[in-house]
């Protein structure tokens, strides 16, 4: 397997593990000072992958995408996100990574459009920079309900 899908899977299983041992009530207390909860950053980074690999890219940008509106960038939570949801994208955040494997390996992300990110302005030229990028966010996110595992 390539490093930088282990890396991404790791990290999920740790997201996953932590999201598994709170409370649904803590995972949608949206701390104070804070805009998002536990359970949206989930969502969030369930949505923004898919985004990033299949729209950004050119590739496949008509491919729905689930819960897009809901947890793109700059949303917040509008109501309480149920555990039907959080379940449904606790098993995304694995699900996702593996279609996005398969379809790699067909050569499907081979050609992309590059584009720069919101974020730090970096420039994706190709699909290992675009997957390096999807961790990264992943760590950032993933340290952000670390903190707020603590405030909940």
């Amino acid at each position: 397997m390539n490093p930088s899908f282990q890396f991404a899977y790791v990290i999920r299983e740790k997201l996953a593990a932590l999201v598994q041992s709170l409370s649904i009530e803590q995972l949608n207390t949206v701390p104070a000072g804070l805009n998002n909860n536990i359970a949206w950053h989930l969502g969030h980074l369930v949505v923004s992958t898919e985004l990033l690999c299949y729209h950004r890219t050119g590739v496949l940008s008509s491919k729905t995408i689930a819960l897009a509106d809901q947890y793109r960038n700059g949303t917040r939570p509008e109501a309480f996100i149920p555990q039907e949801e959080i379940n449904a994208l606790l098993a995304r955040l694995t699900s996702s990574l593996e279609q996005i494997e398969a379809d790699r390996a067909t050569g499907m992300f081979n050609n992309i459009t590059p584009y720069s990110t919101h974020t730090f302005g970096f420039e994706l030229k190709d699909f290992d920079a675009v997957l390096a990028c999807c961790s990264h966010h992943d760590l950032l996110h993933y340290g952000n309900v670390l903190t707020m595992r603590k405030l909940v």
